[in-house]
């Protein structure tokens, strides 16, 4: 698909109005969107950009996070199953959970971040100063510049009748320019938070979502140095 393509199914999208979500819940919005752009997957070839371009979708008046990505490999300090019984809680369906959505300079209960910038870490500590969980740095960087260097942002305008959601898909944004300079600042910012979700199953084994790196869906272009607004 060339810029020009796109821009026209773009258009085609915006000129139907609002339309009636095809899944319900926050991950509505996007199932709708990429299913009107006929996607299977989260990301579309622009052959002139000369890449793959990640799909982002927003709620233009939405409060929510969105996931830019999720990394748990050689986090943790201390295995899950001991950080689920020391630091969680029972759910509202009676499993031990921890459930946290961590910002640095923010705090929980239970743990907070703290960013270690001489050696490049990351760290999940509770108050006693035992460090939980490190991320690298560089490492966390990377993989955001990997999965969202370039981005098609759609913003849709969202009413509900009956208790089902509808969206109108009518700003489109290409977004490029990102850094580790400028994710890093995000994070320092309060922008970027570290989702914990993980519980005990019946067994006693752990699940674990994937512990995810989330920002709220109306500051996502923070992230990003060009946004270039599609002529849609």
């Amino acid at each position: 698909m060339t810029i020009t393509e796109l821009i026209k199914k773009l258009k085609e999208i915006k000129q139907k109005g609002f339309i009636e979500t095809e899944r319900a819940g926050a991950t509505g919005v996007g199932y709708t969107f990429e299913s009107l752009l006929g996607l299977t997957e989260n990301n579309i070839a622009i052959a002139d950009i000369g890449a793959r371009i990640e799909i982002k979708t927003a709620r233009k008046t939405s409060d929510s996070l969105i996931t830019l990505f999720t990394f748990n490999r050689g986090v943790w300090k201390i295995k899950q199953k001991e950080i689920i019984n020391k630091y969680g809680y029972y759910d509202v369906s009676g499993r031990k959970a921890l459930k946290e959505t961590l910002y640095y300079r923010g705090s929980t209960t239970r743990l907070f971040l703290s960013l270690d910038e001489e050696n490049n870490y990351i760290n999940i500590m509770d108050f006693e100063n035992n460090i939980i969980g490190t991320y690298d740095l560089y490492t966390i960087v990377g993989r955001f510049y990997q999965k969202l260097g370039r981005v098609l942002l759609c913003l849709a305008n969202v009413k509900k009748e009956n208790d089902i959601e509808y969206f109108h898909f009518d700003e489109f944004y290409l977004l490029s320019g990102t850094s580790p300079r400028k994710f890093i600042k995000a994070f320092k910012s309060g922008y970027v938070a570290i989702d914990l979700r993980m519980h005990l199953k019946e067994n006693g084994t752990v699940r674990n979502r994937g512990t995810a790196f989330r920002i709220k869906e109306k500051n996502f272009t923070v992230l990003y140095e060009n946004i270039e607004k599609l002529p849609v």
